[in-house]
């Protein structure tokens, strides 16, 4: 699920059978293809279980700069 700066869910995914990693069906899911199409902008964020991506603002595994702590905290 996704949800916006409101927490109103603005995309759901389901039809998983099972267990699946959260980054393979975020690609394999609808709203990824629009955001890679251009049909929707912005950022998503997301915790570190997500693959780079450049529409993905995951958390640092090893903040080692104080730059690195402020962004991993900001992600909160």
């Amino acid at each position: 699920a996704i949800v916006n700066f409101t927490m109103e869910f603005i995309n759901i995914v389901t039809g998983w059978p099972g267990s699946a990693h959260d980054s393979r069906m975020f690609k394999s899911s609808m709203i990824c293809g629009q955001f890679e199409e251009g049909e929707v902008s912005g950022i998503l964020l997301e915790d570190s279980g997500y693959a780079c991506h450049h529409i993905l603002m995951t958390p640092l595994l090893n903040p080692q700069t104080r730059a690195d702590f402020n962004y991993n905290s900001n992600l909160k």
